[in-house]
C-alpha cells in the first residue's frame, strides 16, 4: 500500500506519491490547504530513503507529530501529523532507521543570526510570497 496521510477530521486524505510535497494554502503548493491557521508555505514531507519526513518551514501555528510540535521529525505508520488545524494518520509501510530521534521539538529550536548564511538559505518561511525567478 503506497503511503497515504488519513484525514482524521475535516480534511482530505493525501497520497504521498512524490518525494517531496509542499504544503499550505498558496496555489503553488503540492497539496493546498484552505485554512488561516494553515500558513501559504507551511511545510513539507519528503521521503528520505527508507522513511518520511516533515518540516515546518517557520509557520505561525506549526506541525505537530503526536502532539508534540517539531521544527522537523521522522514520520512513522501509525503517527499522528497535525499541520494547522488538519489531523492526519500516517499509514502504509514507512520504516525509518531504528536509533534516530524522531523529533527536533520547536522550543530547542534558534533562529539563525540576521543576514548569517542559515538565514538566507531559507527559501520558504511564514507567509512570504515565493521569490521572482
Amino acid at each position: 500500500m503506497p503511503t497515504q496521510l488519513l484525514s482524521l477530521a475535516d480534511g482530505p486524505n493525501i497520497l504521498l506519491d512524490k518525494p517531496i510535497l509542499l504544503f499550505g494554502r498558496h496555489e503553488e503548493c503540492d497539496i493546498q490547504l484552505n485554512s488561516k491557521k494553515v500558513s501559504r508555505r507551511h511545510c513539507v514531507v519528503a521521503h528520505i530513503g527508507d522513511y518520511l519526513v516533515v518540516r515546518d518551514l517557520g509557520s505561525t501555528n506549526g506541525v505537530k507529530i503526536n502532539g508534540q510540535r517539531v521544527v522537523e521529525g521522522k514520520l512513522h505508520p501509525g503517527d499522528e501529523l497535525q499541520i494547522g488545524n488538519f489531523k492526519y494518520q500516517v499509514c502504509g509501510e514507512v520504516v525509518g532507521p531504528a536509533n534516530d530521534d524522531q523529533a527536533v521539538p520547536a522550543t530547542e529550536r534558534e533562529a539563525p543570526p540576521p543576514g548569517s548564511p542559515e538565514a538566507s538559505s531559507r527559501r520558504w518561511s511564514n507567509d512570504d510570497d515565493f521569490p521572482a525567478d
